[in-house]
């Protein structure tokens, strides 16, 4: 796939301090990647510079093989944009508000707004004011607004902030359908951990400005040791007896189960163990670890300094 997105050794300085450093990524055609950080770690700063709203100190970035700094023009007409909340005239109709956007750029005709109105799913909704439109419809409206000119880059700053559960679930899926019927680099920036899970194909975590993992999302998860749920008659005893056979695990007890990580290999002889105890077993299966969990050892493992 074609590389759309290229940051090299991007960093910025603010009065002496670099608040972002060095970053090094690619982003391809077809995929949607997040970025992941504590507030303060620099995402929306890495967006800013992405879209050219704020200067690189070092470094540069190519979208589709133009250069931010030396070809701006060139690179800035393949991205669609939403930095925190898409702005709209309230008093219009989301038609409306689309018609103004597309006489800012250049060649956008009457059946491409057609389109991304189709596209965004508000179809019954377009000739309605945007005054009566939900949070979500306007996150809807606001994609559709950067989708005009056709980008090959999206980029959304926390598109599902303030939305219920359904309207996280319209954006997750319009988000996926863009990159993959569209064959666009979309970034989303996002707090919800459990929606990056379902949404991206990778993600990189931002921690003090420096990006310290990139990995797909399938990987990221299926790293590390096993870990394993033992539901038991006796939680007490089998806590204590599995602590004695292997010292180095640490079990934790969960709605009267033993979770805890180990080789595949042993759960076997850990069962015959129990079972020869006198430790009835009810159930034993593999657990994967939550993105929020791996989001969480990654950083406690890999603190910057």
């Amino acid at each position: 796939m074609k590389t759309l997105i290229q940051l090299e050794n991007v960093s910025k300085t603010i009065k002496g301090k670099k608040i972002i450093d060095s970053l090094n990524f690619t982003i391809r055609e077809g995929e949607v990647f997040g970025f992941l950080g504590p507030n303060g770690a620099g995402k929306t700063t890495t967006i800013r510079m992405i879209v050219g709203l704020m200067k690189m100190s070092e470094g540069d970035i190519l979208i589709s093989g133009h250069s931010i700094r030396d070809e701006f023009k060139e690179a800035i007409h393949h991205i669609g944009a939403i930095v925190e909340n898409p702005e709209m005239y309230k008093f219009l109709s989301g038609y409306d508000n689309l018609k103004q956007y597309a006489r800012m750029q250049k060649n956008v005709s009457r059946e491409r707004i057609d389109e991304v109105v189709k596209l965004v799913g508000l179809d019954d909704r377009i000739h309605d004011k945007v005054k009566t439109y939900s949070l979500g419809m306007r996150q809807r409206l606001g994609i559709a607004q950067s989708l005009l000119h056709s980008p090959k880059v999206l980029i959304l700053d926390e598109p599902t902030n303030g939305l219920d559960p359904a309207g996280i679930k319209e954006i997750r899926q319009y988000i996926r359908d863009l990159a993959e019927k569209e064959g666009m680099a979309v970034i989303v920036s996002s707090h919800l951990l459990s929606e990056m899970e379902m949404m991206c194909d990778r993600i990189g975590i931002l921690q003090k400005g420096k990006m310290i993992d990139v990995q797909s999302v399938k990987g990221w998860l299926a790293e590390g040791v096993d870990m394993y749920s033992i539901e038991v008659d006796d939680l007490e005893a089998a806590t204590m007896y599995l602590k004695s056979l292997f010292p180095d695990v640490a079990p934790e007890n969960s709605k009267g189960r033993l979770i805890f990580e180990m080789d595949k290999e042993q759960i076997p002889i850990l069962i015959r163990l129990f079972a020869g105890k006198g430790i009835s077993i009810y159930e034993v299966k593999k657990v994967s670890k939550s993105l929020e969990e791996r989001f969480l050892d990654i950083t406690e493992k890999r603190e910057v300094v």
